[in-house]
C-alpha cells in the first residue's frame, strides 16, 4: 500500500513540474516577445536580431536592418494583435502592427508583422524565425 501511495506521490510530482514547466515558458515567450518588439520600436533593430534572432537567420536580418537605417526608417509605435504561446510544440507567433515613417517621407504608414518563434530547449530561450517585413 505504502508503495501505491508512493508512485502515485512520484506521479503527481512530474505532472506539476511539467505544469509549472509549460507556464514558465509561457511567461518568458510573452518576455521575448515585448522585449523584441519594444526594441524594434526604440530603433534598436540590431540588438534585437543579435538577441532573438536564430543563428540561420541572423545575418540575413542583421543586413535588412542595415539597409532599413540606410533608408531612414522610424518606427513610431507598435500594437500586438495577436500572440499564441503552444509550450507542447515549443513554437509561438506574434502578430503585431507597427507604425513608421520612411524618410524623406513624413506619410505615417502601417504595416503588419507575423513573427514566428521557437523554444530552444539548450538555452531556454525563445528565439524568433521570422525576418523582418518589407517596409516600403
Amino acid at each position: 500500500m505504502r508503495g501505491l501511495i508512493g508512485i502515485a506521490g512520484a506521479g503527481i510530482c512530474l505532472l506539476l513540474a511539467a505544469c509549472a514547466g509549460k507556464s514558465g515558458m509561457v511567461e518568458e515567450f510573452g518576455r521575448s516577445t515585448k522585449a523584441y518588439n519594444r526594441m524594434l520600436r526604440w530603433q534598436e533593430i540590431e540588438n534585437a536580431g543579435m538577441t532573438y534572432l536564430t543563428a540561420e537567420r541572423r545575418e540575413t536580418f542583421l543586413a535588412q536592418a542595415a539597409a532599413l537605417k540606410k533608408q531612414g526608417l522610424s518606427i513610431t509605435d507598435f500594437r500586438v494583435i495577436s500572440s499564441r504561446c503552444l509550450p507542447e510544440k515549443r513554437q509561438g507567433d506574434v502578430v503585431a502592427e507597427f507604425d513608421y515613417i520612411l524618410m524623406p517621407s513624413n506619410k505615417l504608414k502601417t504595416i503588419s508583422y507575423r513573427q514566428e518563434w521557437s523554444y530552444q530547449e539548450k538555452s531556454g530561450n525563445w528565439q524568433l524565425d521570422s525576418l523582418l517585413p518589407p517596409f516600403e
